[in-house]
Order: C-alpha cells, then structure tokens, then sequence
C-alpha cells in the first residue's frame, strides 16, 4: 500500500485562478442532502446530528460542506480521531486530503485501520505562508475530484513563529520597540486578518461539498475566567462565523477520554449535556466506544490556578487575550 505523498514547493508551482462561490451557489449547496462522514463513535455520530432543522441528511458524523473543529489539550486524542475520520471517507470510496503542519504523519497507524491509503493526498506545508500558498493559490487538481475529507493537523501550529502573544508586544511597546499603541493595535490585529483570510478559504473548499476537519491546540485564558481555563489557540469573530462544528475532546482517565459537541449547525450547544458527551478509547483499530462512566471531571480544561488573578501578569503566549484590546476587524494587511 502506497500513500501519494505531494510535498508543496512554492517554486514552479502552477496553480489555476482561485474560484470564487457564489451567494447563490451557496444556498443551493446548503439545500442539498447534507452527506456525513462517521468518526467511528456511533453515539457521536448522532450528538453531531442536528434534529432541529428539516434539512435532509443521510447519517450523523461530520458534515461535509461543512467547516469542523476539534480542539482539546496535547494528548486528548486530536490526531487519532482525525485518523479515525480518514479512514471511515477512505473505507466509503472517497479521497483524502491531509495537511500536515507539524510532526508527519503517522502512516503506520493509519495502515493498521484502514488499507485504503492510494487515496490518500498528503501535503506538508512547514509554515504559515506555505499553508497560505496552498489554500488561497492552490495547485491544480487541488482538492482532486471526488475529495470528501480535508484535514489540517494542525490548524494553529504555526502562528507562535510569526505572531507575538500580546504579552509580548506589549514589553516591546513598553521598551520603546513599538512606537505608539496604534502600531501595537496593528500589529495585534495582523493575526486575527490572517485566521479570517484562512477561515474563509477553508469555507470555499467546504462548499465543493468537502468535510473540512481543521485540529487546533489550545492555550492558557486567565483575563475574565474564574480560573484558568483552555482555549482554542486559532479563534476570533471570523473564525467562529466559519466554523459551523466544534468538538472539545479531553481526557478524564489515562486511558479515558470524552468527545463533546459544543457547537452544530453553526448554533453554540449548552455545556455539559450527557447526550452531547461520548466518551472513548484510542486503541491500535482507532476509536473505541465505551459504556456510559459517570459524568467526566472536565479539570483537564480547567487547569488549576496557582496565583490570584489580581496578583497576576501575563507572561506568556497562553496567556494572551483579546479582549484587553479594541480588535480592527477592518483592518487590512499592509505589507511592511
């Protein structure tokens, strides 16, 4: 068994003029059978269901046409639940698309799962203007035809290497690096610009009636919590308009871990609803459903705080927030 590896090179790249959808090719879209793609957890599959449109849909699991996040702490099982995924669209006749941000794919652990990796496309793209390139001037026969799944491991990866956290700008501010606050402003604002442009694009390739499965880490929010708690790393107004799923995956036991729809059908879900939480395994064959545990202890969230909040600085990237700034939506990006 062979997996089509594409490494994406920026040099000599033909690519095709970037198509744009319409309004009206997308309400037709939205009216179509909305196809899924089963994670592999039956009962998770219908959490993902949405019962309260009459919009026709032929099985619960991730939507195709539709952007889907997942996002939990290192070692919830991000990567194995995309596994997972790929290979319920691979076994079903369909293509993959993977984008691989950060450590390669584990092809071995995708063999042990399903044996249909001749339609697997794997792209690496080791920065952010690679994935950039690859999103907004796309290769020709980029997604090839009949692409049913796209995955982005991950999503969020590479913006530490270009973004300062706010923290951060702010000390340079404050040691005269920065001018003035208006250029701080700017310069936060350049992130959020970047996560929309993304947002968007990944919402144009949903449209060809592709599941997109975007993976994001998580950091440290303090600022306006009472406690310490995780969020998705990659985030923001256009990011949330976007993204019509989200599935916070974290761990309770070494071995035990829980899957939980916080978003469907672009509608935010109440927290901590029983018929929204499944609970599972990771083993060698992918994704393992469990019996009913009792209710999880979502501390792995919640990390304990060590200090008070009125005592405390931020002084890392996990702990930046944009709610200590007045965001520029409209803000574009000048070239420096």
């Amino acid at each position: 068994m062979s997996i089509n590896k594409d490494l994406l090179s920026l040099d000599g790249l033909d690519t095709l003029p970037v198509i744009s959808i319409s309004a009206s090719q997308s309400l037709n879209a939205s009216a179509a059978v909305r196809e899924s793609i089963s994670t592999g957890l039956p009962r998770l599959n219908e959490a993902l269901n949405d019962f309260s449109t009459d919009e026709p849909r032929r099985s619960g699991g991730i939507v195709r046409g539709h952007v889907t996040e997942v996002f939990g702490p290192p070692g919830a099982g991000k990567t194995s639940f995309a596994l997972s995924a790929a290979s319920q669209a691979l076994r079903d006749g369909g293509k993959v698309v993977w984008i691989d941000t950060g450590s390669p794919l584990a092809t071995s652990r995708l063999e042990s799962i399903t044996p249909h990796l001749n339609n697997l496309i794997y792209f690496r793209a080791p920065t952010l203007p690679h994935l950039l390139a690859l999103l907004i001037r796309p290769p020709k026969e980029f997604p090839p035809p009949e692409t049913t799944l796209l995955i982005i491991d991950s999503i969020s990866s590479l913006f530490p290497a270009y973004f300062l956290s706010a923290s951060e700008l702010k000390d340079r501010l404050a040691q005269g690096k920065i001018p003035d606050k208006p250029q701080l402003q700017w310069l936060l604002n350049r992130k959020w610009n970047v996560i929309g442009d993304i947002a968007t694009h990944l919402t144009r390739l949903a449209a060809r009636n592709i599941a997109v499965l975007a993976l994001n880490q998580t950091h440290t929010k303090i600022k306006g919590q009472p406690r310490a708690t995780l969020h998705p790393v990659v985030a923001g107004g256009a990011w949330e308009t976007n993204v019509q799923t989200r599935i916070v995956l974290y761990r309770d036991l070494p071995d035990l871990r829980f899957a939980e729809v916080t978003k469907r059908a672009g509608r935010m879900m109440a927290v901590r609803l029983a018929e929204l939480i499944v609970p599972f395994r990771v083993c060698d064959g992918g994704l393992e459903a469990v019996d009913e545990p009792s209710s999880p202890d979502r501390t792995a969230l919640t990390p304990t705080r060590k200090r008070k909040a009125d005592n405390e600085v931020a002084d890392s990237q996990d702990e930046d927030s944009e709610e200590e700034f007045e965001w520029l939506n409209d803000t574009s990006l000048d070239d420096e």
